[in-house]
């Protein structure tokens, strides 16, 4: 009786530690997605002074980044709903 209590116990105990192991390394899944892909913008290869190609017309819009106070100048592809934005000023 006592041996099939412990196991109980046991069996318990790995459940309960393999439940928050899940989460935990789903957890750390969802920070390194996030990580990776999130707000490309900062991490973008091309220049952001540099003016879009022909098929780009340039919009009334101007963005004032809140991280860095920046202002940018939006441009957008009617073709494909891109947008750019084009960094104003220095």
């Amino acid at each position: 009786m006592e041996q099939s209590l412990k196991q109980g116990r046991a069996d318990n105990m790995n459940f309960v530690i393999g439940y928050f192991g899940l989460q935990i390394v789903g957890f750390l899944i969802l920070l390194w997605i996030s990580w990776r892909f999130f707000d490309r913008r900062y991490r973008s290869k091309e220049d952001p002074n540099q003016l879009p190609g022909s098929d780009f017309i340039r919009t009334s819009e101007i963005c004032i980044d809140s991280k860095d106070g920046i202002k940018y100048q939006v441009y957008y592809n009617p073709a494909t709903g891109e947008r750019k934005y084009i960094r104003v000023g220095k």
